[in-house]
């Protein structure tokens, strides 16, 4: 098997049934990839639903298991371990591929051997289809955007997001598993990371597409500052056995970012774009705070 396509879930009944009825699109070869579902210990209709689908799969090929240990990066391990293929993508529960992705992840693997890791295009679906008025390109990690062109390159200074990363599963053996002490936002971050320890190359494959569902609470204030809040305290915790130096200089880092954020202000308020400045400004002064903040 080629690839396993594993998606974790966690309280997504409203949308794990268009999840899963899209990788059943999937103009691959079946025979060529399966889907793992990881239950991340949902409460909600998750199990049912998945279940259900158990029985009434076709001929995809398919695996369902439930993780108990809460966070995300313990679902990934679990599936990292369940899974069968020789590559692994993840998508989000609320992540829609579109019907080529199995098949260009699968290509692309093929064709570069010497790749280890890859990640494709994420494209946000927002409410009424409208763009919020303070997105702009520099916190597109919000909302978890990822659109570098439509031309294949290797990833240099910055990585796949979680939604859509896909790897050759032997590599974790060498670079280790997901932390499981980052609950949730930046385990991507984290494999990435050390991917770039093992000297791995990374892909940017602008044909693997997924359209990822934002739901409107998800836009929300209370929701948002949760976000902001979480970038600064998992990196903390990421750094956490680091020496001082290196965690004196990841806070200069988000210092330096909040005065830079004033230049890019005042380029937005020349264009009328008030909003995406003053909130820029805020998400940087805030991510610097929770660097220094414990949950």
């Amino acid at each position: 098997m080629k690839l396993s396509i594993v998606i974790c879930a966690y309280n997504r009944d409203k949308y794990i049934r268009q999840v899963i009825q899209k990788i059943e699109e999937q103009t691959c070869d079946k025979k060529l990839f399966e889907l793992v579902i990881v239950n991340n210990n949902s409460s909600d209709n998750t199990d049912a639903i998945c279940r259900e689908f158990e029985q009434n799969r076709g001929d995809l090929q398919y695996q369902y298991v439930i993780e108990k240990k809460p966070g995300l990066s313990n679902a990934r391990n679990c599936g990292i371990v369940t899974a069968k293929g020789d590559s692994i993508v993840f998508i989000d529960d609320d992540a829609l591929a579109e019907p080529e992705f199995a098949a260009n992840i699968i290509k692309h693997f093929d064709n570069n051997p010497d790749v280890d890791a890859m990640g494709g295009k994420i494209l946000p679906l927002f409410p009424a289809n409208k763009e919020p008025e303070w997105l702009s390109p520099y916190l597109y990690g919000l909302v978890a955007k990822i659109d570098h062109g439509d031309k294949v390159k290797v990833y240099t200074n910055k990585y796949p997001a979680g939604c859509n990363m896909a790897f050759r599963k032997h590599i974790f053996d060498e670079i280790g598993m997901f932390n499981p002490d980052i609950i949730w936002r930046n385990d991507d971050k984290y494999i990435f990371l050390q991917i770039k320890k093992f000297n791995k190359k990374v892909l940017y494959v602008p044909d693997a597409v997924v359209h990822h569902i934002i739901d409107a609470f998800r836009l929300e204030e209370k929701f948002l500052d949760k976000i902001i809040f979480s970038i600064g305290s998992s990196e903390r915790v990421r750094l956490q056995n680091e020496s001082f130096f290196v965690k004196a200089r990841k806070a200069l880092e988000y210092f330096i970012k909040f005065g830079a954020s004033f230049i890019f202000l005042a380029k937005f308020l020349l264009t009328g774009q008030t909003k995406k400045g003053t909130y820029l400004v805020y998400v940087r002064w805030n991510v610097f705070l929770s660097f220094f903040q414990k949950a």
